[in-house]
């Protein structure tokens, strides 16, 4: 698996400056942190926890991303989502086992009181890097993922010089051929984050489970 620092030369390489003199850890840390939870959709980190009898609501783990699917542990039984639409029930008067709904935030809500321990499959974020990481730091996304986490936290990296430039826009001046870019740290910016689109559109996206 990479490494904390790995990721941080490739990412300075990316924007020309091995030495990062130009960049601050601290943007560092936050960039890559962005670049782990922008592969999500790709690349989710998944886990799984119980819930115990007793309840009709329950908290979500700390680092719960969206729930995959929530399961009987007596039977086996996928337990549905409650559908919000016209003609649709959710309450202790359902005529199922159950149903579930993520509601109110930070929660998942049940129709009934659970009977038995349920299993809550999801997905979660990888887990993040805390504010002074060691360069030997392995990280959690996968090796494929690499790539990828380089070109955002680039993209991401960039953005405090793009938004200076754009304020002082100095590089807001007319010639008379040609196509001047007003602010080339905005497009550099936008073409890393494509090149991350086209990167991480390479992999297969994660399948989400039905519900």
């Amino acid at each position: 698996m990479a490494t904390f620092g790995e990721l941080k030369n490739r990412v300075l390489r990316l924007l020309g400056d091995p030495e990062g003199a130009g960049y601050d850890d601290a943007l560092i840390i936050d960039a890559v942190q962005a670049a782990q939870l922008a592969i999500l959709p790709w690349m989710p980190k998944t886990a799984k926890t119980s819930l115990t009898a007793g309840d009709t609501v329950y908290a979500l783990p700390d680092d719960f991303y969206a729930v995959e699917a929530v399961v009987i542990q007596s039977t086996g039984e996928i337990v549905p989502q409650a559908m919000f639409a016209p003609g649709s029930f959710h309450g202790a008067n359902i005529s199922g086992n159950n149903d579930w709904i993520e509601y109110p935030a930070g929660s998942l809500s049940f129709s009934k009181e659970l009977p038995g321990d349920y299993d809550l499959y999801y997905l979660a974020v990888w887990t993040p890097l805390g504010d002074t990481p060691d360069e030997d730091l392995t990280l959690e996304p996968p090796n494929a993922s690499m790539t990828g986490m380089a070109f955002y936290s680039a993209a991401y990296a960039l953005q405090p010089q793009a938004v200076n430039t754009a304020e002082v826009r100095q590089f807001n001046t007319r010639v008379d051929s040609g196509n001047p870019e007003h602010n080339p740290l905005q497009d550099a910016a936008l073409y890393l984050l494509k090149l991350f689109q086209n990167e991480m559109n390479r992999h297969p996206k994660h399948q989400r489970a039905q519900r």
